[in-house]
Formats: structure tokens, sequence, C-alpha cells
């Protein structure tokens, strides 16, 4: 049986991790990349995990680690930043995204099993954790001079017929609230966004 690497390629180590001190503004790597093509895709990294039996896993673990005190005065912490730039002068004609997740299933017919989905916001905080008043699952900010107006963008509304194939459709007239999920803004000032239990097509 030949034996395969727990971890191919290490740099530094838990206990003596490669270190930058002083001023901030250092990039541990940093590459650039250019397409002038005009047609058909680019991706500056590509990489495929398969798994053939029933573990688990990532094709990317990314943490950052807050282990001083008073990590990001002033600044933000992030594991991963991904930003879509319209640089000065050019223009769109198809759609951009600073972050797409997809949810791909092949086949004929085919039916996955498991609780999937194109993305996952959870938790994972110890017994007794104080979270502050404006903890949140997702936090939305216009940080930018310019101001985005819109929260989500949907699928256009289908009759209220095709609550079964479509995610978005037509308000039940008749429907009453029956539960709200809780928001908050940045003042720290609650809302609620009132949802029901009602099926569209009662």
């Amino acid at each position: 049986m030949s034996k395969v690497a727990r971890t191919i390629r290490t740099i530094g180590s838990s206990s003596y991790p490669v270190i930058v001190a002083g001023t901030a503004g250092h990039n541990f790597e940093r590459v650039y990349y250019q397409s002038n093509c005009t047609a058909g895709d680019v991706r500056g990294k590509y990489e495929d995990l398969k798994f053939t039996s029933t573990g688990s896993g990532e094709t990317h673990r990314l943490r950052a680690i807050a282990s001083g005190t008073g990590v990001a005065t002033g600044g933000t912490v992030n594991a991963m930043h991904a930003t879509m730039q319209v640089a000065s002068g050019g223009t769109i004609s198809g759609a951009a995204h600073a972050i797409r997740a997809t949810y791909e299933v092949a086949g004929t017919t085919p039916t996955p099993g498991g609780t999937n989905s194109a993305l996952q916001v959870d938790t994972n905080a110890v017994t007794g954790t104080v979270f502050g008043t404006k903890d949140a699952f997702i936090s939305i900010a216009n940080i930018g001079a310019g101001k985005l107006t819109n929260v989500l963008q949907v699928p256009t509304a289908a009759a209220k017929t095709a609550y079964l194939t479509d995610p978005f459709v037509a308000r039940h007239a008749d429907a009453a609230a029956t539960h709200g999920l809780k928001m908050v803004d940045a003042a720290g000032t609650v809302y609620w966004i009132m949802v029901t239990t009602d099926t569209p097509n009662d």
C-alpha cells in the first residue's frame, strides 16, 4: 500500500510561522495575470478536489485567527476578501460578481440527498459566548461614496401557483404574518421581516 502524505507542502508551522511586524501593508504572496481573450473563460486558478468515499472536507480552507487584543482597530479582519472591480473607463455587458456560489447537480433525474445549498453561513461558538448586539450571520454596508440601494436581486415574481418551482411568487392576499426574521441596522435599531407559514396557493 502506498503512503499518502497528510500535507503536500508546508510553509512555516503553527510554532514557527512566517512573521511580518511593524507597519502593515505586506502581501505574503502576490501574483499578476491578464487576459486579452475576446471569448471564453479565463481563470487565475482552477482546482478540483474529488470525494470518492464517505469522507468530507473543503477544496479551500481559510482561517483568519484573531489571537491578540484589540485586533482590527479601525479596520477589518477577513478570512477571505473578494473584490470585483470595474476599473476607470471599464464597462460590463454581461454580469459581474465579487463572489459567485453555484450548487450544481449533474446526471439524469438525479436525487443527491443530503441538506444542500449554494451558500451556507454558520457559527461555531463555544458555550457562554456573549455576542455583540450587532453581530449577525450577514452584514451589509455601503462603504464607498456611491451608494447601492438594492439589498437583493431576485427572479421576476411568478404566479402564486408556481410556489413549488419558483423561489419568488406573487403575494398571497389572505396570508397573515406568523413569524419574523430579525435584523439590526448599523445604529443598533432592531427590525423584523414578517414571514408566514401560509402556502401562497392556499
